[in-house]
Order: structure tokens, then sequence, then C-alpha cells
């Protein structure tokens, strides 16, 4: 009862103002709507706070006689504060009467369409979307709103109308045209939506929620294979091409629940923008301290920035608030395996593994990190698993090969590349890989000299790579042909030679040409210490030392 009288001496004073035009307050177009006082009983700590911080603001403004301009203001932030949090009828109100004090401030009624859109309330939304677009004819993002607005609500023509106004602005071309080939797909004219669609996806290459209605196109014309590529790369938690949306921004920074937060920081992280994720991470924690999941998140971001020290520590505190995230627990190994530290490393790559065993990453990198002590047995038993678990992946395939070759398990690695290539015929590095097992396998009964010679010449042919180089000088010397294999090795040694890093490989090149001299064949395919033995992942490369 006392937060409703509250509200309701505060309706009375600013009606008296209005009626009276006391001081500066200027009549505005309608009478002010009484604000409906939100429940604010279930909320979170951080969202009481916000919206009673807002509140006392709006008393403030409110009671120092302030202007038209200065009222629809702060009617405007207080609806804001109601709209970032869901509480549709008293922000709708708020808006309504921001947009009553100041008819043309194009803010009010731009977001009372958003409000109302949000609320599945589609009819309203298009007419206030209208209002802002009146006053602000070329402004992006109403145009894009309205577009989607008539797209939904089946107005194809006035949707099409938006969408091409849309088109001529450069930096809102790419959302422009899909929605123009969303229209297309809604009006059956299959051809001219796959021409915008892949005309948005040319301007916005990680725009991978649109694979899904290009499939339906590509579908729809007949071509199966193009449909079914589309959909391998579609990702319902993929990005849009979008238009710059200042108060969108402004309305998200509204936001003070940490569930939100968290939802908006990890929209962010899979968008690569871990600068923008952090901050939004930082907010949840400060909305919810106690929340383990947010400090994980945090952590994650940090580590991303290169900001491992920090990091560290937040993954660390996440930890200690909740022990079973098994996120928490692989970034923190993440963290660990770039400063170098194996042991401890491996210590959270198998927490996270215990807590998720469907955390097919934790168990590659600690895969990883098992062939980088010299475990390539238990190495080869990780990569194993995390192949049933994803199968015809071709980094597994390979890892698990050269696992088995690490630990004299040459019949295995030629099993899981023949598997491997039967799936994925013209993969060049199963190609190579397989090629010279072929040729350079200790055991007889693994050994196909022939066989390795074809794919090996094939792929040399077609790439001229020195690694395939040194294969196919590999297969020569196996089938005999010493003399051929000599002068491919020599030329090779000499583009190594002029090659950033190539020095390091000369030892290993320079004892198989001494092989091929004295006119045999090499039983060894790679190096000892070659980095197919040490593999990393990118995201655990080892951290450069501050300068």
């Amino acid at each position: 009862m006392t937060e409703l009288w509250h509200w309701s001496l505060i309706r009375l004073l600013i009606s008296l103002c209005v009626i009276a035009s006391v001081a500066s307050c200027s009549e505005p177009a309608r009478p002010l709507l009484p604000i409906p006082p939100p429940n604010t009983a279930d909320l979170e700590p951080s969202v009481r706070a916000a919206i009673a911080r807002t509140q006392a603001q709006f008393d403030q403004i409110a009671g120092a006689k302030p202007d038209a301009a200065e009222l629809a203001n702060a009617y405007g932030e207080l609806a804001m504060t109601y709209h970032a949090h869901g509480m549709v009828p008293s922000a709708e109100a708020a808006y309504l009467d921001a947009r009553s004090l100041a008819p043309r401030d194009k803010r009010w009624p731009y977001l009372l369409g958003h409000l109302y859109n949000d609320a599945g309330r589609l009819p309203e939304a298009i007419p206030a979307f209208e209002a802002a677009l009146k006053i602000e004819s070329s402004d992006a993002p109403t145009l894009l709103s309205l577009g989607e607005a008539y797209l939904q609500h089946g107005d194809f023509d006035k949707a099409e109308t938006m969408y091409k106004r849309l088109e001529s602005n450069p930096d809102a071309r790419a959302a422009a045209m899909t929605g123009l080939g969303k229209l297309a797909l809604a009006k059956h004219r299959y051809k001219e939506a796959v021409d915008y669609l892949e005309g948005a996806l040319s301007l916005s290459p990680g725009s991978s929620r649109l694979r899904q209605p290009l499939a339906t196109a590509y579908q729809a014309l007949g071509e199966t294979a193009k449909a079914q590529q589309n959909l391998r790369q579609y990702s319902v938690d993929g990005a849009e091409p979008e238009v710059a949306d200042p108060l969108a921004d402004a309305l998200g920074a509204k936001v003070a629940a940490s569930r939100v937060l968290l939802r908006r920081g990890q929209r962010f992280g899979k968008a690569g923008r871990f600068d923008l994720a952090e901050p939004a991470f930082r907010a949840a924690v400060e909305a919810d301290p106690d929340n383990g999941e947010a400090l994980a998140n945090l952590g994650i971001s940090l580590a991303n920035l290169g900001r491992l020290d920090e990091a560290e520590r937040s993954l660390r505190e996440s930890l200690k608030k909740d022990d079973s995230l098994a996120l928490a627990h692989f970034s923190l190994g993440v963290v660990l395996d770039r400063q170098g530290l194996d042991q401890t490393a491996a210590a959270e790559y198998t927490a996270a593994v215990d807590r998720d065993p469907s955390n097919i990453q934790a168990r590659v990198y600690l895969a990883d990190l098992r062939m980088r002590m010299g475990l390539s047995e238990e190495a080869a038993r990780l990569y194993t698993q995390a192949l049933e678990r994803s199968p015809n992946s071709p980094r597994l395939e390979l890892s698990l090969a050269f696992a088995n070759i690490r630990a004299g398990q040459f019949n295995q690695a030629r099993k899981v590349l023949e598997a491997a290539l039967k799936e994925q015929p013209g993969n060049p590095e199963i190609i190579n890989t397989l090629a010279r097992v072929l040729a350079t396998a200790p055991s007889a009964p693994v050994r196909d000299g022939q066989r390795a010679l074809e794919l090996s010449k094939a792929l040399f042919e077609s790439t001229k790579s020195p690694e395939v180089g040194q294969t196919y000088a590999m297969a020569l010397a196996e089938t005999g042909r010493f003399d051929q294999a000599a002068v491919l090795q020599r030329e090779t040694i000499i583009v190594f030679e002029h090659t950033r890093g190539g020095a390091q490989n000369k030892p290993f090149l320079e004892r198989n040409l001494a092989q091929y001299l004295q006119r045999k064949a090499t039983r060894q395919g790679w190096a000892a210490d070659d980095p197919v033995f040490r593999p990393r992942s990118p995201a655990a490369q080892l951290a450069k030392a501050p300068s």
C-alpha cells in the first residue's frame, strides 16, 4: 500500500503541475496517464535497486518544476527501466506520457513499438513505428523494425518499401538484403530469395542464421546439395546482419538482472566480441556476486582478451562458488595450459571431463596435453573417446592417427586414416599422412609403397607442397626409385631453407636424403620432435611473455 500511495501522490502532483501550468511546465497533448506501480517483490535485488534508483530520480525531477522536455525525459528514462525488465503496463504508460510531453521526439514511439512487439502486440507496434518514422524518415533502425513488423503482419508491399529504402544505406545494406530475401521466400520467389540472401552473406559472412532460409530456398529450387550444405552451417544461436541502434543499446544498458546480462555476454562471446562480452559478464557478477556461471564466463572473456592473471582469478573464484561447473574447470585448464603449466592444466581438464563427460573439447585438450607429455597411449584412448562423440572429425582422426604412430601402433594408425579417407576423400592432410604411413611404417604388412606413391604423386602435383614433397620422396624410395627420391629430397631441402622456420627440419631431411643416397628406404616418417606430436589447439597456444 505504501508504494501505491507514493505513486498516486506523484501522479497527483504532476497533474496539478500540468493543469495549473505552474513554473515552466507546458501542457501535454493529452492528460498524463497514471503509471501502474510494478510488483518488485520477486525480483533480483539488483533489479529492485535499479528500479528504486530510477523512481527516486523521477521523483526528484518531477518535484522540481521541470519543463515539458525535462519531464518527458524523466518519463522516458522510467519507461526504459521498466521495459528493460519486462514490466509492460508500467513501461507502456510511461512511454505514452513521454510521447505526449515530447511529440517530436522519435525515441518514445520507437521504443514503444519495440515494447509492443516484444509483448506480441504487433498491431499496436506498427503504428508506433510508423509514428517514429514520420519524425525521422531515414532512420535505419526504424526502417528495419517497421519492415520486419510489416513482414510479420503479412503486409508484403509495405515491407518491401521499407527494405528498399533501407538498402540505399551502405551500413544497413546487409540487413536490408536479409529482409528482402525473407520477403521473397514468403512470396515463393525462390531464385530472388537466394540472390538476396547470398548477397547478405557476402556482406556479413558470419551471419549463420541466414543459412536456414537460404537452405529452404535452395531446396525449393531443387538444389538439394546446396540446401544441405547451408543447413550444416546453420546455427540457431548464430547472428543476423544488424544496423547500429543506439536506442536499443541504451535500453540494453538499463538491464540489471544478472541472468539477462549473462545471456547478453554469451551472445557477444559467440560472436567473438569478447570486448563487449567482458563488461556484460562483469555487470552480471556485480548484479549477483554469488553467480558462479557469470564469474566463469567473465574469466573466459578475460582469457580471450589475453588477460590471463585476471582470468585465472575469476575462474578460481567461480569454482569456489560452484565446483560443479565443468565450463569453469575447462576454461581454467586452458588458462593454465597457455602458461605452460601442464600438470595443473591436466587436473582441470580431468575435472571438466569428470563433471561433464560430453565435453569433447576438454577431452581433446587433455589428450593434446598427454601427447606433449609423451603419454601417447593415454592420448590415443582420449582421442578415441572424443571421436566416438564427434565422428568424422578430421582434426580428431588425424590426432588419433598421430597418437597411434607415436605409440608405435602403425596398423591402428592406418585403419584410422583409411576410414577417414573414405569419409573425406579429398582431404589433403589425411591423404598425405596415410601416404607417409604406407611408405614408412616399420612393419611390412602395414606398408604399401605403390599406393603411397599414387597418393603422394597426385597430391604433390596439385599442391607443390614441400611437406607433400617429403612424402613423395619417401614413397619413391619405398618403391626402389632412389635416384628420383634423392633429387626430390634435395629440392625439398632447398624450399625449406627459404621457408620461415624451415631450418629446424633440415637435420631430419638430410638424414632421409642420406638414406636414399645409400639406396635405402626410410622407416621414420616424422622427426621425433615434429610439431604433430606436440599438438595445441588455437585457444591453448602458449601465451607470449610480456615484453
